[in-house]
């Protein structure tokens, strides 16, 4: 069903469990800023920690030009980003991850300037360059080698295959087309299956050097435990998701060359040292790259037992 919705920039900012009060103030002030209309759109997606909870809503209540939902269930990553759009009044989204740092005083102008009124722009994402706080190791150097890649001349080159949504802008008619697929549960690859989706439709996709800084950044058991999410939801939606992800890739090579055996019986010998080394100070980032195949092909084997 067509709708009709004024000019203007939606901010779109989903939360969990975080305090982006900071951010927040620092997009509704480069917002005023702007010469077209804008809004800030804030929906809590059942955060546990209620202090955290109640401070971003006080915060996001204080400004005008803001809206704050609260959800009282948790939705998932993919719907609560629908939910958010489906509650937007302009007809251009721009999508941020609440775990975000502004590091430009013209963020939301420079993606302005890039936007030609069709299709995506990325602008990227960065870590600090110093890791917050000790236990973080595995996904702070994981980042931080991710991150040598992330310049917009190292996206372009895959343009869809490196879309993120920590950070987009997109035509609202075009995300009401395409939307994020509800029916990923838990964490990871609705963001692979959203960028397969931009390049089924041959949507234009610009990458910019715009970057937030990624603060969020998790203790080495969290990151492993939302790893295994994420193999779980590659598993499970590995038919819509195809040739989108790297890792089922190399695991169908292996296939092909009857090497899944070998993967499993290295994984099975080496488990305990592999998890004391990746929640140790000093990760092995081949070795989490293993460890991923390793748990992956365990997947793929015990469906295969069961039969």
């Amino acid at each position: 069903m067509s709708e009709s919705v004024a000019k203007g920039l939606s901010v779109l900012v989903p939360v969990f469990n975080w305090d982006c009060s900071a951010l927040l103030e620092g997009l509704h002030a480069q917002g005023r800023a702007l010469t077209t209309d804008f809004e800030l759109v804030v929906a809590d997606d059942c955060s546990t920690d209620l202090t955290l909870r109640d401070k971003v809503a006080g915060t996001a209540e204080s400004l005008d030009s803001c809206r704050y939902f609260g959800s009282d269930r948790n939705m998932g990553r993919a719907a609560i980003r629908n939910f958010l759009a489906d509650r937007s009044r302009y007809d251009t989204l721009l999508f941020i991850d609440c775990d975000a740092m502004i590091c430009s005083p013209t963020f939301l102008k420079d993606y302005m300037d890039a936007w030609t009124g069709t299709g995506v722009v990325c602008g990227g994402l960065k870590h600090p360059d110093i890791m917050p706080a000790t236990g973080m190791e595995l996904r702070y150097r994981y980042e931080k080698k991710a991150d040598r890649r992330r310049a917009a001349r190292y996206r372009r080159l895959a343009p869809y295959d490196r879309f993120t949504p920590f950070s987009f802008l997109i035509g609202r008619s075009l995300f009401m087309r395409i939307r994020f697929d509800e029916s990923f549960a838990g964490y990871g690859y609705e963001d692979v299956k959203f960028g397969m989706d931009l390049s089924g439709m041959k949507a234009d996709m610009l990458h910019i050097d715009n970057p937030l800084v990624h603060i969020g950044l998790e203790d080495n058991r969290t990151f492993l435990q939302k790893t295994e999410s994420a193999i779980l939801n590659l598993y499970s939606r590995r038919d819509s998701i195809g040739d989108g992800s790297h890792l089922l890739n190399t695991f169908r090579r292996l296939e092909r060359l009857h090497l899944v055996p070998a993967v499993l019986l290295a994984g099975r010998l080496m488990s305990s040292s592999m998890t004391a080394n990746l929640l140790g100070r000093r990760p092995s980032l081949r070795l989490f790259s293993f460890y991923k195949l390793y748990r992956l092909s365990l997947l793929f084997s015990m469906a295969t037992e069961a039969v």
